[in-house]
């Protein structure tokens, strides 16, 4: 059914995607009729039940063709994660049908030290919550039909996790701005001005969403986000290998830096593999995931920059289609920039991981 979908709606509308900064709304609504939307709700609920194995492969495929597509549903299947260990059956089983886009605004990346922190907060009064703050980069921003929104604690130390319906009186989405990759993920700050919902829309209890960010939802996001990374990676060597191929020449200085962009992706690969081991067998994974994410993106940067100058120097293509063939370069070029910028950021993480190893000493 991927296959299908790729083939038929995804890839033939990446270049239009990106050149409008266009939602990819006709490729959401054909993955949720596939069933992909829901494939990671349990079979139960008349989901796929697949793993988070089996979603990075699948985001990785997207990815190839259309990385916007592919973030988005990197935010939606993270936030589907929460929501299958503490959802309502309710929603999970819209989401299993296809009639339901999760996005992810958790991850503020707004203190350095502490790239999990939050700078939202919550107050309850008679069964209502009232949200303030904002979220950076939030995918299907104004297109998803819930948000996993933290805050601080109602009570306490610690994080929440809340469920936050689209028509959350308060939740201000603004107009569009144009970004310099990953255009059609619909991507934008969105601020709760304030937004209220009710009592029953806290997910686990109250201070717990710490615990369930490093358990669940950075375990998933990073991984599937190095998913993403490795899908550009995909395209953009598959592309730069093809121009050479097809160049008269086989310039030795081409070859080897073919071949060192290729052994990078492939050491990204093994990474992300290990790392889903560690998930699966740390409760808090915390620092393989954080270091995934980083190193993927990093690579994804390099790799897509070497591809596009290879691509450059090697064509010898009929003019239109080496115009065609730039031009994609160009747009995973600036997807790979882009998510660099994405929450939590290389930067912040590497800041991090340095303060635990200070700490551990």
């Amino acid at each position: 059914m991927l296959s299908r979908v790729l083939g038929g709606v995804i890839a033939p509308r990446a270049r239009e995607t990106d050149r409008r900064g266009q939602f990819p709304r006709a490729a959401i609504d054909a993955l949720g009729d596939a069933g992909i939307l829901g494939c990671t709700v349990a079979r139960s609920l008349g989901g796929g039940g697949l793993s988070l194995v089996d979603a990075a492969d699948l985001v990785r495929r997207v990815a190839r063709a259309c990385a916007s597509t592919a973030t988005v549903l990197q935010s939606h299947f993270t936030t589907v994660a929460v929501l299958e260990r503490h959802g309502p059956r309710r929603l999970r089983a819209e989401i299993a049908s296809g009639g339901h886009l999760a996005s992810c605004a958790v991850l503020d990346d707004t203190r350095r030290e502490d790239p999990l922190g939050t700078s939202s907060s919550a107050r309850g009064c008679r069964g209502v919550v009232t949200i303030d703050g904002s979220k950076p980069w939030v995918s299907a921003a104004g297109e998803a039909d819930s948000y996993l929104w933290s805050t601080g604690a109602l009570t306490g130390a610690g994080t929440s996790l809340w469920l936050v319906p689209a028509t959350a009186p308060g939740l201000h989405v603004p107009a569009g701005q144009e970004t310099m990759g990953l255009r059609g993920s619909g991507a934008q700050a969105v601020t709760a001005d304030p937004l209220t919902v009710p009592a029953e829309s806290l997910l686990g209890a109250d201070g717990e969403g710490t615990r369930i960010i490093r358990s669940v939802v950075l375990p998933w996001y990073c991984v599937l986000g190095a998913a993403v990374s490795l899908g550009i990676m995909d395209s953009a060597i598959e592309a730069t290998t093809a121009a050479v191929a097809a160049s008269r020449s086989h310039r030795p200085d081409l070859l080897a830096e073919l071949a060192r962009v290729k052994l990078r992706a492939d050491s990204v690969a093994l990474l992300c593999r290990d790392t889903v081991d560690a998930v699966a067998w740390e409760q808090e994974p915390t620092t393989p995931v954080l270091a995934l994410r980083a190193l993927a993106v990093q690579s994804a940067v390099r790799v897509t920059d070497v591809a596009m100058k290879i691509s450059q120097a090697s064509t010898a293509r009929p003019a239109e289609v080496a115009i065609e063939a730039s031009q994609d370069a160009e747009r995973r070029f600036r997807d790979a920039r882009a998510a660099y910028a994405v929450p939590p950021t290389p930067d912040s993480v590497f800041e991090h991981v340095g303060a635990a190893l200070v700490r551990d000493r």
